[in-house]
């Protein structure tokens, strides 16, 4: 796996691009939990998507894998669950559901990173969990792209603040990647 961490003005810029790099758009959908905050579900409806709500399982307070799996359709172009108080989702559940061969022979790819990955986008909003671990493994390691936010009621701050650590496939150029982060993060600028 290509690995690189990058930061932004927020958690919201940061979620937002990476929506916008996969290419998800009008026609998509995205899985997001119940409970979460506003920004989950406005950046998918920025980007012209539709957000669909799943919902979290009672004692663990995070989206569960089977309730994941009971609103996926071959329109869902991105998973994107929320760690909540540090506790983390079931990152390696998921990600073994997401490379199953069941999701990628119904994956309908509409652009050239989406044709790389071959699959839904893992997206994790680890806005909660900075520092947590999951099997052994930081949070931040084991989905595709992983959103922190450094925003003032987080538990590590910098008043605002966000960013993205980067797991992604190897199939995909992780130079060219950042690149267009940096990019789109700055309007534009390539200085």
């Amino acid at each position: 796996l290509s690995q690189r961490v990058l930061c932004f003005s927020s958690w919201t810029t940061a979620c937002e691009l990476a929506l916008r790099w996969f290419g998800i758009g009008p026609g998509d959908d995205v899985l997001n939990p119940a409970m979460t905050y506003a920004a989950t579900a406005n950046i998918v409806l920025h980007c012209g998507a539709r957000p669909v709500l799943v919902d979290i399982d009672p004692l663990e307070r995070v989206v569960s894998l089977e309730n994941l799996k009971a609103a996926w359709t071959p329109q869902t172009k991105a998973v994107m669950p929320v760690d909540l108080g540090g506790w983390p989702v079931d990152y390696p559940g998921i990600s073994q559901w997401l490379n199953s061969a069941p999701i990628r022979a119904q994956f309908l790819p509409t652009n050239e990173v989406q044709t790389a990955f071959g699959r839904p986008l893992f997206l994790s909003d680890a806005a909660h969990s900075f520092g947590a671990t999951c099997e052994n493994a930081r949070v931040g390691t084991q989905a595709d792209i992983t959103g922190f936010s450094f925003h003032a009621v987080k538990n590590l701050t910098t008043a605002e603040g966000g960013a993205l650590s980067f797991a992604l496939p190897p199939a995909l150029d992780l130079e060219k990647t950042t690149a267009w982060f940096r990019a789109m993060a700055l309007h534009g600028q390539s200085k």
